[in-house]
């Protein structure tokens, strides 16, 4: 008979893949506890919890290959809160920090600069040439989007960036804008520069110290890209 596979809750990981390895019987003949074997993102851990058969027979199935990613949670073959975290926790360890589900995008902070996310040009290119849903998880997808749809329908669109603090809010922002200048270059000299620094204005009011951040706003932001 095939092992179990479920989702065990975990300090720090949330859950995490885990195996049911040996059930061991009371005197009564009734399992009582069982072992499970924890996976890692490296592969199988050999790291044994012991856990009341009860509890096991109460935790999520784990559905598909746990080792395996998507670029949108809508693929996922089960969609619940463990597959969902434990996917964002994979494609985050391999410095892909942006998914999708669906038409939103979900970005993870690294709180570190990327080497790939400054190949700017390479990437616009790119969009000249796809279609918005063939491009992978990235702020100028979305940014891409908005503008395709804004020179298809002649109606302005709106873009809404959320997130707690320090979770990269106005890095996004500065890569929207980016994009934007990018896809409409503005014939008047110095106005992509004076579009991407505006946001350093806004940095300068209302903002304080948190534990998360340390220039973090205290109040929505509204940008008009016209």
């Amino acid at each position: 008979m095939e092992a179990r596979r479920v989702w065990l809750p975990c300090d720090g990981d949330a859950f995490v893949p885990a195996v049911e390895v040996k059930a061991e019987p009371n005197g009564g003949g009734r399992s009582e506890t069982a072992t499970v074997s924890r996976w890692c993102a490296g592969g199988r851990q050999e790291e044994l919890v012991r856990l009341p058969t009860a509890r096991l027979k109460d935790l999520s199935p784990v559905v598909g290959d746990p080792s395996a990613t998507c670029d949108d949670l809508t693929s996922l073959p089960d969609i619940c809160l463990p597959a969902v975290l434990h996917n964002l926790r994979l494609r985050f360890a391999s410095d892909a920090i942006y998914t999708s589900i669906g038409p939103v995008l979900i970005s993870v902070n690294p709180h570190k600069r990327l080497g790939h996310l400054d190949d700017f040009l390479r990437y616009c290119d790119d969009l000249d040439r796809a279609e918005d849903e063939l491009l992978p998880p990235h702020v100028y997808r979305i940014a891409r989007a908005a503008f395709t749809a804004l020179v298809r329908t002649g109606k302005s669109q709106s873009i809404l960036v959320s997130g707690d603090s320090g979770a990269g809010k106005t890095e996004a922002c500065k890569l929207v804008v980016a994009c934007l200048a990018r896809l409409a270059p503005s014939g008047r000299a110095g106005a992509t520069e004076a579009a991407l620094g505006g946001a350093l204005m806004l940095e300068a009011w209302g903002n304080a110290t948190t534990t998360q951040n340390k220039n973090s706003s205290r109040f929505g932001k509204w940008l008009a890209v016209a």
